[in-house]
């Protein structure tokens, strides 16, 4: 069973912003982790308006809370939604 974190975005970033915020979020994991680590768990999908973190691992857990705080302080908190999930399969 994987567990996600599933990010709704009120307005469309594009994709392209969503993902830049994913790779700070990745940069940061990586300072925490080392790399090695992070490319063996990290995981993530993102598409115009929304954005799915694979928080099964440690390392997908400091990516989402990451993500979190950088659109907060970026956008606002009223600029999105996030929620806790657990899916069978992949991303």
């Amino acid at each position: 069973m994987i567990q996600v974190c599933r990010f709704k975005f009120r307005k469309r970033f594009g994709k392209d912003e969503i993902e830049e915020q994913v790779g700070i979020a990745i940069l940061a994991a990586e300072s925490a982790f080392g790399e090695a680590k992070v490319r063996l768990y990290a995981r993530y999908a993102a598409s115009e308006d929304r954005a799915v973190v694979d928080v099964s691992s440690r390392i997908g857990q400091h990516i989402a809370e990451s993500l979190i705080r950088l659109m907060t302080k970026k956008y606002g908190e009223d600029s999105f939604s996030v929620e806790r999930i657990r899916t069978r399969g992949d991303l």
